[in-house]
Protein backbone atom coordinates (compact mmCIF):
# COMPACT_ATOMS: atom_id res chain seq x y z
CA UNK A 1 0.00 0.00 0.00
CA UNK A 2 0.86 3.23 -0.50
CA UNK A 3 1.45 5.86 2.02
CA UNK A 4 -1.93 7.62 3.05
CA UNK A 5 -3.87 4.81 1.68
CA UNK A 6 -5.18 3.30 5.12
CA UNK A 7 -6.09 7.38 6.11
CA UNK A 8 -7.68 7.90 3.50
CA UNK A 9 -9.59 4.74 3.99
CA UNK A 10 -10.37 5.77 7.51
CA UNK A 11 -12.06 9.16 6.19
CA UNK A 12 -8.70 11.35 7.01
CA UNK A 13 -7.75 14.17 4.86
CA UNK A 14 -4.06 13.48 3.23
CA UNK A 15 -1.86 16.44 3.16
CA UNK A 16 -1.04 16.91 -0.49
CA UNK A 17 2.56 16.72 -1.94
CA UNK A 18 4.26 20.38 -3.41
CA UNK A 19 7.08 18.86 -5.10
CA UNK A 20 9.14 15.49 -5.88
CA UNK A 21 11.99 15.44 -3.61
CA UNK A 22 11.72 18.76 -1.53
CA UNK A 23 11.57 19.11 2.29
CA UNK A 24 7.80 20.31 2.64
CA UNK A 25 7.35 16.87 0.00
CA UNK A 26 8.75 14.76 3.09
CA UNK A 27 7.09 16.52 5.45
CA UNK A 28 3.63 15.76 3.86
CA UNK A 29 4.80 12.12 3.17
CA UNK A 30 5.42 11.86 7.27
CA UNK A 31 2.52 13.34 8.23
CA UNK A 32 0.49 10.84 5.83
CA UNK A 33 2.49 8.08 7.42
CA UNK A 34 1.22 9.25 11.42
CA UNK A 35 -2.71 9.11 9.66
CA UNK A 36 -1.91 5.53 8.53
CA UNK A 37 -0.67 4.56 12.18
CA UNK A 38 -3.85 5.90 13.54
CA UNK A 39 -6.42 4.52 11.06
CA UNK A 40 -4.33 1.20 11.39
CA UNK A 41 -4.77 1.14 15.20
CA UNK A 42 -8.23 2.44 15.61
CA UNK A 43 -9.18 -0.35 13.20
CA UNK A 44 -7.79 -2.65 15.86
CA UNK A 45 -9.44 -0.87 18.65
CA UNK A 46 -12.72 -1.00 17.04
CA UNK A 47 -12.40 -4.34 15.84
CA UNK A 48 -14.22 -7.58 16.74
CA UNK A 49 -12.07 -9.52 19.23
CA UNK A 50 -12.40 -12.95 19.98
CA UNK A 51 -12.74 -13.19 24.03
CA UNK A 52 -9.15 -15.34 24.25
CA UNK A 53 -7.68 -11.88 23.55
CA UNK A 54 -9.92 -10.00 25.21
CA UNK A 55 -7.34 -9.26 28.04
CA UNK A 56 -9.29 -11.34 30.86
CA UNK A 57 -7.64 -14.27 31.36
CA UNK A 58 -10.54 -16.77 30.14
CA UNK A 59 -11.07 -18.60 26.93
CA UNK A 60 -15.00 -18.15 26.78
CA UNK A 61 -17.43 -15.88 27.75
CA UNK A 62 -18.91 -17.15 30.31
CA UNK A 63 -15.59 -16.61 32.09
CA UNK A 64 -14.39 -13.29 30.51
CA UNK A 65 -17.68 -12.11 32.41
CA UNK A 66 -17.11 -14.23 35.97
CA UNK A 67 -12.97 -12.84 35.40
CA UNK A 68 -14.43 -9.15 35.06
CA UNK A 69 -16.55 -9.34 37.91
CA UNK A 70 -20.21 -8.89 36.01
CA UNK A 71 -22.69 -11.61 37.86
CA UNK A 72 -25.95 -11.71 36.13
CA UNK A 73 -29.62 -12.81 37.02
CA UNK A 74 -32.18 -11.26 39.47
CA UNK A 75 -31.08 -8.75 41.83
CA UNK A 76 -31.17 -9.52 45.47
CA UNK A 77 -34.15 -8.03 46.98
CA UNK A 78 -32.02 -5.94 49.33
CA UNK A 79 -29.46 -4.54 46.03
CA UNK A 80 -32.54 -3.69 44.01
CA UNK A 81 -34.41 -0.25 44.04
CA UNK A 82 -37.65 -0.93 46.04
CA UNK A 83 -37.26 -4.38 46.13
CA UNK A 84 -38.24 -5.12 42.56
CA UNK A 85 -36.60 -6.88 39.66
CA UNK A 86 -37.74 -4.93 36.44
CA UNK A 87 -35.57 -6.72 34.23
CA UNK A 88 -32.51 -4.14 34.76
CA UNK A 89 -29.07 -5.73 34.69
CA UNK A 90 -27.09 -5.48 38.11
CA UNK A 91 -23.42 -5.37 38.72
CA UNK A 92 -21.76 -5.29 41.87
CA UNK A 93 -18.50 -4.51 42.08
CA UNK A 94 -16.50 -6.65 44.74
CA UNK A 95 -13.71 -5.10 46.12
Amino acid sequence: MAIGDDAAHAGYPLVPNSGVGGQVSLGAQEINRTRDFVAQVKALILGVWPVSKGGTGATDTFHAKSNLGFHWGNAPASDAVGGTDNGNIYFKIVG
